[in-house]
């Protein structure tokens, strides 16, 4: 979910929205490539793979199949609020609020499974056409597939109006029908996680008129197609559904959630952990191999307390928050009530899986997923520095999560990534972290991609999993990840170790570094100017072997392609002088 209106937020909560940045014009760069070296997971550099809402499909989406093969990524999410309803037996989904609470192709469109048949009745799709089109596309890319799977517990039968109007208002909602209740209630399938014995085999052609979608059937579906998530083209990661905590909430200036139709009771946290087990508890019996990802909440007040809600004085919480708003999970017994920055849910929801994983003799969530939409990235002042909330307790964002008094961090930087790893090692080590949802906005402006490389830094940085960015992998976005993956234009990366990169000044400019470990005689540095004005950065590396070439590539406002650059600078003692432009991500490659 993309904040709706972030100015106006800031408005009501009477912040403001103008930020001072005043800073000296250089900084100083120190990297140490025997200390803090650990593993960059490869799949933090993903994408959703239709989120642009242009249209576009298949293929087109993401500027192209050409496109995409140039950006050299690796992981893939099938996933979003119409996935939430998505039904693989005939390819319907349901937009929800997004779009009027209408049943139509919209999933399996995007997709590339073509267009909806209007004469096989109920049969608008052959059975998982979207996966399918999906999944293939990852393997052609050689992309770890992430799917979605439904857990709020209906799903759409039909299409009611197969051309609707591009626009909502005035029009009844497609899938109710006139009467008190508003529902029409005859149009909605259960899901059953697990097949009775009683109603037959897994099918592959399951019946359209039974009133019931199984999941082990559509996992069955995709296991005889492709093979387990062990197989060469299996798909490797499910996700137990997505932004529970929007599903259906207390109602407020931002309407009532997203799925009041599929979901029509108010949600507790009782029965969102409830349903992420019973669905992880099915991956795990059919295919126990797979990765599973949850809970996809949709952002820092998920996090907080399952609801995307807040009235300014954290009044309106699920009927069941005071059972689970107790220690250990607010602060371990420890009494210091910003160990975790308030994020209260992900404990619960993490112990509740450790717990069950325990009884169940085997892990049920292999990663802990949720969603980042910055509050406070809506212009290029804000944009740049953003993305250090995921990772910098030092910068305080200026939002009401930050604002003293309000009960969230109070003043101190929200620090989202090393926050939860904390409470992964509190209540269930081992577990991973995915940010399958995220977005600093700026694809078309050269701050998108100052936002955006620093994001992938932290991820490798802070040993995050796994990470999808959602919206168009192109222009200023795509070439932040150009610059990880394929800078030179040969699909060269940056490699899999990290190692210690620390700056003087984080709000001036941040750099990371890495090294292969079969290449440990290179380095690879990652500087990032966030000032509009150009920067001197003094790098200073402490290395067993002495550096005497350099090579850099990198984007400005200059245009958005990733280009070779002229580095004058002579290498002494391992130390270097080298200016920034502003405004940009530059890659340098340095050599013995």
């Amino acid at each position: 979910m993309r904040p709706s209106d972030l100015m106006k937020v800031l408005a009501i909560l009477g912040i403001s929205t103008e930020i001072s940045v005043s800073y000296a014009q250089n900084v100083t760069f120190t990297i140490d490539t025997q200390a803090e070296r650990k593993a960059i997971s490869p799949l933090i550099y993903g994408f959703n793979a239709y989120a642009d809402g242009s249209g576009r499909a298949g293929w087109d989406a993401h500027g192209g199949r050409a496109n995409l093969e140039s950006l050299n990524l690796t992981s893939r999410r099938m996933g979003g609020n119409n996935m939430t309803s998505y039904n693989w037996e005939n390819g319907v989904s349901n937009s929800g609020a997004d779009w009027c609470h209408s049943s139509n192709a919209g999933v399996s469109y995007s997709s590339g499974a073509g267009n909806p048949s209007q004469t096989a009745g109920l049969a608008y799709y052959a059975p998982g056409a979207a996966i399918k089109a999906f999944h293939d596309q990852s393997i052609a890319l050689n992309t770890f597939s992430l799917l979605q799977l439904p857990a709020a517990g209906k799903l759409p039968k039909d299409i009611v109006n197969m051309n609707p109007p591009g626009n909502c208002n005035g029009w009844p909602l497609w899938q109710d029908a006139p009467g008190a209740s508003n529902t029409d209630v005859n149009r909605w399938l259960t899901i059953v996680n697990n097949k009775p014995a009683s109603a037959g085999a897994l099918s592959l052609t399951p019946s359209l008129n039974d009133n019931v979608v199984y999941i082990d059937e559509e996992l069955n579906f995709i296991i005889k197609k492709y093979g387990k998530s062990s197989a060469a083209k299996g798909l490797k990661g499910y996700e137990l559904d997505n932004e529970p905590d929007l599903w259906h909430l207390w109602p407020s200036q931002f309407g009532n959630g997203t799925h009041e139709r599929l979901y029509p009771q108010l949600s507790t946290v009782a029965d969102v952990v409830q349903k992420n087990l019973d669905l992880a508890t099915t991956i795990k019996r059919v295919d126990p191999s797979a990765k599973t990802f949850g809970p996809a909440v949709s952002g820092y007040l998920g996090l907080f307390s399952l609801w995307s809600v807040w009235d300014g004085a954290q009044a309106r919480q699920p009927a069941d928050w005071g059972q689970y708003n107790v220690e250990p999970y607010i602060s371990k017994n420890t009494g210091d009530r910003y160990r975790y920055n308030g994020m209260t849910f992900a404990n619960v929801y993490l112990d509740k899986m450790r717990q069950a994983s325990t009884a169940a003799g085997k892990r049920l969530l292999d990663a802990f997923s949720f969603h980042y939409y910055p509050q406070a990235s809506y212009d290029q002042a804000t944009r740049v520095q953003a993305s250090r909330s995921l990772w910098d307790a030092q910068y305080v964002e200026p939002t009401w999560i930050t604002q003293a008094g309000y009960g969230f961090t109070d003043g101190r930087g929200i620090a989202l990534l090393p926050k939860l790893q904390k409470s992964v090692a509190d209540f269930y080590p081992g577990t991973k972290l995915a940010v399958t949802e995220y977005d600093f906005g700026g694809r078309d402006d050269v701050t998108g991609a100052v936002a955006q490389a620093d994001a992938l830094g932290a991820f490798g940085k802070q040993g995050v999993y796994l990470a999808n960015y959602f919206g168009d992998v192109e222009g200023y976005i795509g070439a932040a990840f150009k610059l990880f993956r394929n800078y030179d234009g040969n699909k060269s990366v940056f490699p899999e170790v990290s190692v210690k990169a620390v700056s003087t000044n984080n709000g001036n400019g941040t750099v990371y570094a890495a090294v292969s470990a079969t290449d440990p005689n290179t380095l690879h540095i990652i500087a990032i100017n966030r000032l509009a004005t150009p920067i001197t950065a003094s790098v200073q590396i402490k290395n067993p072997v002495l550096f005497n070439y350099v090579q850099a590539w990198g984007v400005d406002a200059s245009g958005p392609q990733v280009t070779a650059r002229n580095v004058q600078a002579t290498i002494t003692q391992n130390n270097f002088s080298t200016s920034l432009p502003g405004y940009s991500v530059m890659h340098y490659v340095l050599k013995p």
